[in-house]
């Protein structure tokens, strides 16, 4: 959950994280049939290492009601990101598979009793600020403030919403 305490406090989460079950279960090849996909049209800044053995893509999205905003799609399948960094995306464009979590090859406990997958999806607002260099520091991750992000990090509950209602 957005803004939940994280480190005993220390820090907020920074994002909705989507959860999905474990579809094929065999724990020495993980993989989920879950595509992520691209909120709206935009451009692949970054991908890089992200969480217990997941990656992550950060693309520039633009729509006329958010204007220009940065996305971080977080905790996808390492093996299976289908963009690179400059890309074009289309809304609704695979950009890779939920990714399986693992510390020191053990699935960490999220959900009591169940193994899950999950989308972490991370907004940030000023899309007219670029300061992700394509392919360099990844500066959306800060140290200065409870979230340890960028200080145009935002809650994306509302978009997912609008993304939601859009897709029926």
């Amino acid at each position: 959950m957005y803004g939940r305490n994280r480190n005993g406090g220390a820090r907020k989460h920074a994002a909705r994280d989507l959860y999905t079950d474990f579809f094929e279960r065999n724990i020495k090849n993980p993989k989920s049939n879950i595509e992520i996909v691209a909120i709206a049209d935009g451009e692949v800044l970054d991908k890089r290492d992200f969480y217990l053995d997941t990656k992550q893509v950060t693309i520039l999205h633009e729509t006329s009601k958010y204007g220009k905003f940065i996305v971080r799609y977080g905790e996808l399948d390492s093996s299976r990101i289908l963009v690179n960094i400059g890309d074009k995306v289309k809304q609704g464009q695979v950009i890779g598979y939920a990714g399986l979590m693992l510390k020191n090859g053990i699935h960490p406990s999220i959900v009591p009793h169940k193994q899950v997958m999950m989308l972490h999806f991370e907004l940030y607002k000023d899309g007219s600020k670029i300061d992700v260099k394509k392919g360099g520091k990844d500066i959306l991750s800060i140290a200065g403030n409870i979230f340890e992000r960028r200080n145009d990090i935002a809650d994306p509950l509302e978009i997912l919403q609008e993304g939601y209602k859009n897709t029926f």
